[in-house]
């Protein structure tokens, strides 16, 4: 019962986190703190990638040394770039 108080509350004060400010924050930490732990984790993950395929063999051992990791690296990328335009839109 007291989850959908919490829950009607925040319903009702959404408006307050869609404020210039508040979007301006969560973009910079974005940018500043989740994206590189993001990128930390991916060069991990892209690492096991790399050495798992060494068992493979044909389209397993691409997938797992060419394409996998570039579409981690790429889609990390192109985020950044994305994050990177809109922060200095904003001035961060």
């Amino acid at each position: 019962m007291k989850l959908d108080i919490i829950k009607n509350e925040l319903k009702d004060h959404i408006g307050d986190f869609v404020q210039k400010e508040a979007k301006e924050t969560f973009l910079l930490w974005l940018k500043n703190e989740a994206l590189p732990a993001v990128k930390e984790i991916a060069a991990i993950y892209n690492a096991e990638l790399v050495k798992s395929s060494e068992t493979e063999t044909g389209w397993c051992k691409f997938r797992d040394r060419v394409f996998l990791p570039c579409a981690v690296d790429g889609a990390l990328w192109l985020i950044g770039k994305a994050l990177d335009g809109m922060a200095a839109k904003q001035g961060g």
